[in-house]
């Protein structure tokens, strides 16, 4: 799952307001957190979840796998810092059945703890209780959560050639342009009951990026392979009580796209969640474009977390859901016309050649930056 949403949506509040937030409320009492704009009440935001796909299945999608991550951040109702991570927690994942599974701590990576079992996944008819401990002795427990009573499979994805409008600048100026492009899509299958069911879809985006300006294919400066947690970082929900129908997952612009001009793909991951945690993402969807200094502050979204012995509160969702995922790769040559590769024309005309300045990315594909780029390909490279 991509949690990355929840930090961006963070700050940006943040910094537009100057209000630390992610307010959540008790699931199992549908209680709502208060937003406290008065005191300077200390809380913990916890973002996590499993799914019933293990670190060795995922590595099929394929990837270089995926551990299940609890990430902490403290923060402040009233504050105009970065969260700040909670490092030395002990965190773990108990199963009703007696089972105990410790995350720990990546040591580069503050804040953020991993379950470094590489078989497990969550399982049918258990139930599971995220479980935290702070440096200080604080205690915060989830409620016993399992897997929705459903799954469904992840369909086959096309896309259709589409330009819409968009505002751009030209000479300074403001004006309406049509862009050409693609909407990606996938085909829901139809459901075999009329049950109503939740779903939400995040992206992985991946590609690779050649200096235009550098002669040489084997320097380092010339090729790499590029990630992003800000391309295609939206989420995608869908309250649905039948399938059959084609359910638009996001937009690729195919003019002047570095991206597309060697290889693009990406994770297509599809999760199936319960309702309350399905209520959790449409809460949070509801706000995250707000923060602008006159709008209303945003309010207490639901959260599964009690804090058992201290006065911090707790922000956060503790969610298990049925996951599906597969790479989805771009195809140019499927396309009606043909996409122009003008990055050699852009460097050229833009680039400033003067050896005392530091390289950008027409001169190095390190300094890429729409994402990070590195020269080593990732693991799947070759198994794709």
């Amino acid at each position: 799952m991509s949690n990355r949403i929840l930090t961006k949506i963070r700050l940006s509040l943040k910094n537009s307001v100057s209000l630390a937030f992610l307010g959540y409320s008790c699931v199992s009492c549908i209680e709502k957190y208060d937003f406290n704009v008065i005191n300077q009440v200390e809380g913990l935001v916890v973002e996590a979840s499993i799914s019933d796909l293990s670190f060795a299945e995922s590595l099929s999608w394929p990837s270089d796998g995926r551990y299940f991550k609890v990430k902490l951040s403290k923060t402040n109702d009233v504050d105009n810092q970065r969260d700040e991570r909670v490092s030395q927690a002990e965190v773990k994942l108990r199963s009703k059945s007696g089972a105990e599974y410790m995350y720990t701590e990546d040591p580069l990576l503050p804040g953020e703890y991993f379950l470094r079992d590489e078989f497990f996944r969550a399982e049918r008819d258990e139930e599971y209780q995220l479980e935290i401990i702070l440096p200080d002795g604080q205690l915060f427990t989830s409620n016993w959560e399992s897997l929705p009573s459903k799954s469904h499979p992840l369909g086959s994805v096309d896309y259709i050639e589409t330009s819409p409008n968009k505002y751009v600048y030209e000479a300074g100026e403001r004006v309406v342009k049509s862009i050409r492009g693609i909407d990606v899509r996938m085909r829901v299958t139809d459901f075999s009951d009329s049950e109503k069911r939740f779903f939400r879809w995040t992206f992985d985006p991946f590609w690779t990026y050649a200096a235009a300006l550098v002669a040489d294919p084997a320097s380092p400066a010339k090729q790499c392979y590029v990630t992003s947690d800000y391309y295609l970082d939206d989420f995608v929900l869908a309250e649905l009580k039948r399938g059959d129908y084609s359910q638009k997952l996001f937009f690729l612009e195919t003019g002047s796209n570095w991206r597309l001009y060697k290889h693009f793909s990406t994770i297509i991951h599809q999760e199936e969640l319960s309702e309350s945690y399905y209520q959790f993402w449409k809460d949070l969807e509801a706000q995250k474009d707000k923060g602008g200094l006159y709008d209303q502050p945003p309010y207490g979204l639901i959260t599964n977390f009690t804090n058992t012995n201290g006065n911090w509160t707790v922000n956060g969702y503790f969610g298990i859901v049925s996951e599906s995922a597969s790479r989805w790769t771009f195809d140019p040559a499927d396309l009606s016309y043909t996409i122009e590769d003008n990055l050699l024309q852009w460097c050229q005309e833009n680039a400033v050649f003067d050896p005392r300045l530091p390289p950008d990315q027409c001169f190095d594909c390190r300094s890429h930056t729409l994402g990070v780029a590195v020269n080593t390909p990732p693991l799947w490279w070759n198994k794709n």
